[in-house]
């Protein structure tokens, strides 16, 4: 696994969401009780089996890639580059204004690993595109996927 990037707020949601798969065990359990209730040959139940998977299998794999996650994470806001972020050069943790082939003016937030929504103009610092103009500064144009990426300005969130 390469370097997991998130912010504070990121980092508290990551163990919050740690926490909550013991609650979503416990509530696969709890079905599986009621599964087995309805129909005593487990065997030819595909309801139980669904949910003993779930219980068994999944949820501690999901719980375990988020504690990797979370204990491997790097807190953008305690990073070199963002601590000395300088006002002129794109980094994990800025708004950044930037004009794409001169027509379309965006702004984004680039925010850690899995933190990414297009729909709040949110980009993951993973995401190709920002993986493009990371360490680019404000006046540079940028060439990506046959765009021009005009750098407009950048500010820390």
């Amino acid at each position: 696994m390469g370097n997991y990037y998130v912010t504070k707020n990121g980092y508290d949601k990551l163990y919050e969401n740690y926490l909550n798969v013991d609650n979503e065990i416990i509530e696969a359990n709890r079905m599986m009780g009621e599964s087995a209730k309805r129909d005593n040959d487990l065997r030819e139940n595909p309801e139980f089996m669904g949910l003993r998977v779930k219980a068994m299998y999944e949820l501690p794999a999901k719980k375990q890639s988020l504690w990797d996650k979370y204990n491997s994470a790097i807190i953008i806001e305690e990073t070199e580059e963002y601590v000395n972020f300088d006002g002129n050069t794109i980094i994990r943790g800025c708004v950044v204004k930037i004009n794409i082939d001169e027509e379309d003016i965006c702004e984004y937030q680039i925010k850690g690993s899995d933190e990414g929504d297009i729909d709040n103009d949110i980009l993951s610092c993973d995401a190709p595109m920002v993986q493009a103009i990371l360490g680019h500064k404000v006046g540079e144009i940028v060439e990506f996927n046959d765009m021009k990426i005009e750098i407009l300005a950048v500010e820390r969130l």
